[in-house]
């Protein structure tokens, strides 16, 4: 049992804390009040999002909603994807798992103001539409609509995570 303790009044509540030798309660405890809270305000990150904000936030909801149609209706996703189903399922569901988590992080490290994060979602996931041309490659051949969805897609994730790289705070 603690021998030396004192009364500490945190928030208008007297307490009784340990008594340390060379510290104090008023050095681990911090009562809030409107200044604290003021400035632990100011210190969240800006919630302005800028045009570049603004489509990486509706480049996650549209990977949100590929990733939940290909959950929802995998058949028609996938027609859409350029790779049929045939017996396949379980990519529809692997697709709309990685889609759905890709975009809510998007959607995250934007709401949260994490341009970094949100670049670096970007740029590192611009392999994935890449690989999906390619899987639409081997599957279809030289399919011009769907290997240009795709790869536009990678191109667009680079110009976009840049942008929100040489963007300003």
């Amino acid at each position: 049992m603690i021998q030396n303790t004192r009364n500490v009044s945190v928030w208008g509540h007297s307490l009784r804390a340990p008594a340390i030798a060379g510290a104090s309660a008023e050095g681990y405890i911090q009562p809030m009040n409107d200044a604290t809270i003021a400035s632990s305000a100011s210190s969240l990150p800006s919630r302005r999002l800028g045009g570049a904000g603004i489509a990486t936030l509706l480049t996650g909801l549209t990977l949100c909603f590929i990733g939940a149609r290909f959950l929802v209706v995998p058949g028609a996703a996938a027609a859409a994807f350029g790779v049929p189903l045939a017996g396949l399922a379980a990519y529809a569901v692997a697709k709309g798992a990685r889609d759905l988590s890709v975009g809510a992080l998007l959607i995250a490290f934007t709401l949260l103001g994490e341009r970094r994060a949100a670049a670096l979602a970007l740029l590192l996931g611009s392999v994935i539409p890449v690989v999906d041309g390619a899987i639409v490659l081997a599957w279809r051949g030289a399919h011009p609509g769907y290997l240009a969805i795709h790869w536009g897609t990678a191109v667009f994730c680079v110009a976009l995570g840049v942008l929100q790289l040489r963007r300003r705070a």
